[in-house]
């Protein structure tokens, strides 16, 4: 059986937020970068020699246009770098999410035939694991439940049975059956 997911956005507002943030502190770093170069090269000067021609500058001058370059290549690399890999380890955990929530919501539903299993390389093992054990104890109370209310209706109804009673059995009955095992 293909366990792989099609789509690589599942709760796309998360998954957005999740990856700007990551994205925009590389951008930061990048720019915190070129200040701290700018700031320790202020009181610098360089020589340099071009056409025969002698020129003494400040370092700043001379290699601010390359370290904007650079900066900005590196930028784009890294955010497109981080903005893959963000994506992916978001994949990973925005898709267990989004499956055991519809899980989750399918248990409101009164459904106990549940799985909360998640893929084997997806995060949040554990919190599926313990909606696993959850749910094997909540079936078993209510399978156990359902067979001793069955064995006590069975037990009053052998005799006469007073209006509440039986207005009790119904309730507890409507009750018992909106969980499917």
């Amino acid at each position: 059986m293909d366990n792989k997911r099609r789509h690589y956005f599942i709760d796309k507002s998360f998954q957005t937020k999740f990856i700007i943030k990551f994205a925009y502190i590389v951008v930061l770093s990048s720019a915190f970068i070129a200040v701290l170069l700018l700031f320790f090269l202020r009181n610098s000067t360089t020589v340099a020699i071009e056409n025969t021609h002698v020129y003494v500058k400040s370092t700043s001058d001379f290699i601010l246009p390359v370290v904007i370059q650079i900066i900005l290549w590196v930028s784009v690399f890294a955010s497109l770098a981080v903005i893959i890999l963000t994506l992916l380890i978001s994949h990973k955990i925005s898709g267990p999410l989004y499956r055991l929530k519809k899980e989750i919501d399918r248990l409101k539903e009164g459904e106990l035939n549940l799985n909360f299993n998640t893929r084997s390389n997806d995060q949040l093992k554990n919190l599926s694991q313990a909606l696993v054990d959850m749910n094997t104890i909540l079936k078993d109370k209510i399978l156990f439940l359902q067979k001793e209310f069955t064995a006590l209706s069975s037990l009053l109804k052998s005799g006469p049975l007073s209006p509440e009673i039986e207005r009790q059995i119904k309730a507890i009955e409507e009750i018992l059956s909106f969980f499917r095992t």
